[in-house]
């Protein structure tokens, strides 16, 4: 996960040198925000690279006590997170979830400072400049990206906790869309055992959340991936887990037999009865254009 380098194992736990931040990164416009944290453009100096450069209040921020070359550092559990899933920045574009290139503690504040793919946008403002909905095709195409970038994530021992349209960005410098994961401040080292405490999109929580206060990371990222494939196809701000849950969920009959069948296996209500992450990667109906 680290470099061997006596230098990359120094700024492992305590990050870089406040002043080389400014040195080496140009803040431009503002993105967005998101609970507790604020995101900005921006570009590196030497070459103008594209990042996005995100602040978070430390307060706002756990920390992770991470083994390597039998030492223990203390991370802050986003930077943690990140590095596991995507490695170091010298992996810049190889992985699913965009690559941190730099982190640095600055006035109360842990800044990061990650890739940006310079013609891409979110999965909600892509759906607002699509009129709120997907083709079909279209919409299947990146649920498939999205399933093996989930499954990639459980493969390094990474629980995203938060796949909403915000967080799924998609990439449009090749022929076809390609999707890349942001926002891992909602994620935790992934484990078999349930857990009792969620911090993603209320509106994305499973129902098991709801109504037993516990969840297991497997179900809860197929149930989001469910939510974020009704929204493709239905429409951004119609996806609601407490609607579908005493609702049902509105599964339009204009859909094909194989939209249908997929909702049905992601948006289960029983946990138990839900697909995997492996069965949907295998589904027919998933890979059927």
């Amino acid at each position: 996960m680290f470099s061997d380098s006596s230098k990359e194992q120094s700024s492992v736990s305590s990050g870089k040198r406040p002043a080389e931040f400014k040195e080496k990164y140009r803040r431009l416009a503002p993105i967005g925000s998101g609970g507790l944290s604020w995101l900005y453009e921006g570009v590196r100096r030497a070459d103008n690279l594209p990042v996005a450069i995100k602040y978070i209040p430390t307060r706002a921020v756990s920390t992770e006590l991470v083994m390597h070359d039998g030492k223990q550092y203390s991370l802050f559990s986003e930077v943690a997170l990140m590095l596991k899933a995507a490695g170091l920045s010298g992996s810049v574009g190889r992985s699913s979830v965009v690559s941190l290139l730099d982190w640095y503690l600055v006035g109360g504040e842990l800044i990061l400072v990650t890739e940006r793919p310079l013609h891409s946008c979110d999965l909600h403002k892509y759906l607002q400049h699509t009129g709120g909905h997907l083709e079909e095709r279209e919409a299947k195409m990146i649920l498939r990206q999205l399933v093996d970038a989930a499954m990639d994530m459980r493969s390094k021992g990474v629980f995203h906790g938060d796949m909403t349209l915000q967080n799924v960005l998609l990439d449009f410098s090749g022929w076809v869309p390609r999707v890349r994961i942001i926002n891992l401040g909602c994620g935790t080292f992934s484990t078999e055992s349930s857990q009792h405490s969620y911090s993603g999109t209320l509106a994305f929580a499973p129902p098991e959340w709801f109504l037993k206060g516990t969840y297991s990371c497997g179900p809860t990222t197929v149930w989001q991936l469910g939510g974020l494939f009704h929204a493709m196809l239905n429409g951004q701000g119609r996806f609601s887990s407490a609607t579908v849950m005493y609702k049902g969920a509105d599964i339009s009959r204009e859909l094909s037999a194989d939209c249908k069948m997929i909702l049905e296996m992601c948006l289960a209500r029983d946990p138990a009865q839900r697909a995997t992450l492996e069965e949907l990667q295998a589904c027919p109906a998933l890979n059927r254009n």
